[in-house]
C-alpha cells in the first residue's frame, strides 16, 4: 500500500525550521547578513542557500511560487508534496499549485505557462522528461519567470537550479552491495523510465558497473517505464524462468516492492529461506525503513523528500529574488554546486546526497567505480533516526503502518 498521507509532524517541521536557521548568513538576500557569517561577493550567494527563503519570512515579502509535478500517486512524491506545503507556510512562500500533469508533457507545458500567467515569480517543476519542457522554458523566459527542476535533469533549455541527487550513484550503490554478495546467476534490473535522465542514469551506472566488477553474473534487463504492474510481472517471469539461479532484484524505486515481497516469499525465496534474493529499491519512503529491518528489502536509496521540497523551495525565492549563483558556491544538499550536463544542455546543479541504507551500517568498495565516482563507501543503518523515511514514518504512526 502506498502512503497518501497529509500532514507531516510538528518535529520535522520544527527540524526543517532550526535547519534553515542554522543555514542563513550573509547571502544577498538577506536584508542584514549576521554578524558571524564570512564576507562574500553579493553576486554570489556564497552563503548557505537558505537564507534566501528566511529573509523572506522575516522581512515580511511574500514570494508566489508555482508548483507543476508529474505524479502525486507514489509514497514519495505524497511525502513530497506535504513537506512542500509545510516549508512553504514556515518561508512565507505563496503556493500556486501543486498542478499535476498525469505524464502529458504537453499538458506540463501548458500548466507552466498557465502558472506564469497567474503570477508566479517562479516555479517548480518536476519534468516529465529531460527534454519535455522546451515550449515552457521559453515561455517562462520570456515572461522573466525562472525554473527549478526537481528531481530530474533538464536537457531542453535553461532553468535557475536542478535540485536532483546524483542517479549516477544510486546504480552504483546497488551495484556495489550486489557485486559484494553475488559472484554467479542472474540479477533482474527493473528499469525505470530510459527516456528519463533518472532511469537512464540508474540503468546505465548499475549495468556499467556489474560489467566491470561482477562479470560472473548475468544482468536481466528489464524496462518497465515505472509502471508497477509491470515490475511485478517481470519480477515473477524471472523467478520462474531462473529459480534459484536468480540472486538479486534491483528495483529503481519502491512501488513494486509491495508485490514483489509477497511473491518471493511465496516462491521460498524471501527472508530465512534456502535461497534468499536480494531485493534493493530506491526511494527510502518509510515502508522500505520497515521492510529493510524486518529483513524484507535489502536496501533503499534514501531520495531525501524533504530536502528536495526545503531546497527547490529556497531556490525558487533565490530566483524570483534575482539572486545569482555559481559553480563551486556552498549547496543546501550537497557541499558544492556544480554543472550538469544533458543532451548538450548545461544547468547549475545542487547534487543532494541521498543515503544508501542497509540494516546495518556497512563498508563496500568496488574495484572499477563508475563515472568518477568515490570506490568506497559506508551505508546508513536503518536504525538511524535522522533519515527521512524514518521521521516521516514516526509522524505517521510507524514506518510499518503503511507496510
Amino acid at each position: 500500500m502506498r502512503l497518501r498521507r497529509h500532514l507531516a509532524g510538528t518535529a520535522a517541521l520544527a527540524a526543517a525550521a532550526l535547519l534553515a536557521a542554522a543555514c542563513s548568513s550573509g547571502s544577498s538576500t538577506s536584508a542584514t547578513p549576521p554578524a558571524s557569517s564570512s564576507a562574500a561577493p553579493a553576486s554570489s550567494s556564497a552563503s548557505a542557500v537558505a537564507s534566501a527563503a528566511t529573509s523572506a519570512a522575516t522581512s515580511g515579502g511574500q514570494v508566489t511560487v508555482g508548483v507543476s509535478l508529474t505524479y502525486n500517486n507514489t509514497a514519495f512524491w505524497a511525502a513530497y508534496i506535504n513537506y512542500e506545503q509545510q516549508y512553504a507556510q514556515q518561508m512565507n512562500i505563496k503556493l500556486l499549485g501543486p498542478l499535476l500533469s498525469a505524464a502529458s508533457a504537453s499538458v506540463q507545458n501548458q500548466q507552466i505557462e498557465q502558472l506564469v500567467n497567474e503570477g508566479a515569480q517562479a516555479i517548480i517543476v518536476n519534468p516529465e522528461t529531460a527534454t519535455s519542457l522546451g515550449p515552457a522554458i521559453t515561455y517562462a523566459n520570456a515572461h522573466h519567470v525562472q525554473l527549478v527542476s526537481v528531481d530530474t535533469i533538464v536537457g531542453a533549455g535553461k532553468v535557475y537550479m536542478v535540485v536532483r541527487a546524483s542517479n549516477t550513484a544510486y546504480g552504483q550503490d546497488a551495484c556495489a552491495y550486489i557485486s559484494s554478495k553475488v559472484k554467479s546467476g542472474y540479477v533482474l534490473d527493473l528499469e525505470g523510465d530510459l527516456t528519463s535522465s533518472n532511469g537512464a542514469d540508474r540503468t546505465d551506472a548499475f549495468n556499467s558497473c556489474m560489467q566491470a566488477n561482477d562479470p560472473g553474473v548475468k544482468v536481466l534487463k528489464e524496462p518497465t517505464v515505472w509502471t508497477d504492474a509491470t515490475a511485478v510481472t517481470d519480477a515473477q517471469n524471472a523467478i520462474n524462468a531462473y529459480g534459484s539461479q536468480l540472486k538479486a532484484i534491483y528495483s529503481q524505486w519502491s512501488s513494486p516492492d509491495t508485490g514483489i515481497i509477497p511473491l518471493l516469499k511465496s516462491k521460498g525465496m524471501g527472508p530465512g529461506s534456502a535461497n534468499p534474493v536480494i531485493l534493493i529499491s530506491d526511494d527510502g519512503v518509510p515502508f522500505e525503513m520497515c521492510d529493510i529491518a524486518n529483513g524484507s528489502v535489502t536496501a533503499s536509496q534514501s531520495q531525501p523528500a524533504n530536502l528536495y521540497a526545503q531546497y527547490a523551495l529556497t531556490y525558487a525565492v533565490d530566483a524570483a529574488k534575482g539572486v545569482k549563483h555559481a559553480v563551486g558556491d556552498p549547496g543546501g544538499g550537497a557541499p558544492k554546486l556544480q554543472n550538469v550536463t544533458y543532451q548538450g544542455d548545461t544547468n547549475l546543479a545542487d547534487p543532494i546526497i541521498a543515503p544508501f541504507v542497509t540494516k546495518e551500517a556497512t563498508n563496500l568498495t568496488l574495484t572499477t567505480p563508475v563515472d568518477g565516482l568515490p570506490a568506497s563507501f559506508t551505508t546508513t543503518a536503518v536504525t538511524d533516526n535522522t533519515l527521512w523515511g524514518n521521521v516521516y514514518g514516526s509522524a505517521h504512526g510507524g514506518v510499518c503502518a503503511s507496510s
